[in-house]
């Protein structure tokens, strides 16, 4: 499937082939994974091993992509990004810093979330508006989109924020927003343009969100 419609040109969007889950990485990189299991080893390597390689197509320096507070990648000065996996698919994106404030991206496979696991996800907005388009929408796409806002955002504001502190809008056509709700204690910066894509296939479900400095 051709991705490349989630983001802007200027993103570098990288797919995982199959030598990145089993190539070692850098040396700092390696050490955070030491007591890992294997299958968290295989899906570390697999995102920064493509990672990286949407960091050479930027030109950026070639140094470790090691981890924040929250287990998030720290990326070099100057360069933004988000990686995603699942269990057989794992990609990376990144971008100079710039006009281009926040990227999060996330994948799904197209199985049904575990039984009673939306009513920690879902608002009632998020309920009514799956359930009038359920014949349109994949699943996890709540989950989804939430996951890849999580991503785009915390980096710019440096606090968590909870599943139900949003709620989805405007889905259509491969796009969506969102809206907070009562339950939101963060504010979300007001300079800059949110966007957020979906697409999907026969097996996967891909989310993407970007923010644009106005």
């Amino acid at each position: 499937m051709d991705l490349s419609s989630l983001f802007p040109s200027s993103v570098s969007l990288v797919l995982a082939d199959d030598e990145m889950w089993h190539r070692p990485v850098r040396d700092e990189e390696e050490t955070l994974i030491t007591e890992s299991v294997e299958k968290r080893q295989r899906e570390f390597r697999a995102g920064r091993q493509a990672a990286h390689t949407a960091l050479a197509q930027l030109q950026a320096p070639d140094i470790p992509i090691l981890r924040g507070e929250r287990r998030e990648p720290v990326w070099p000065e100057g360069y933004i990004g988000s990686i995603a996996h699942c269990r057989d698919l794992c990609l990376a994106v990144c971008a100079i810093d710039g006009e281009i404030a926040g990227l999060g991206i996330d994948v799904e496979p197209l199985t049904p979330l575990p039984k009673g696991v939306d009513r920690y996800i879902h608002t009632e907005a998020d309920t009514k508006i799956m359930q009038e388009g359920q014949d349109h929408y994949p699943e996890r796409l709540v989950f989804s989109a939430k996951e890849s806002l999580y991503k785009c955002y915390y980096p710019l504001i440096g606090r968590y924020f909870g599943f139900q502190s949003v709620s989805l809008v405007d889905i259509d056509n491969g796009c969506f927003s969102f809206e907070t709700t009562e339950r939101c204690e963060i504010s979300f910066p007001s300079q800059m343009t949110f966007h957020g894509r979906y697409l999907f296939d026969s097996t996967h479900l891909y989310t993407a969100c970007y923010l644009i400095r106005n």
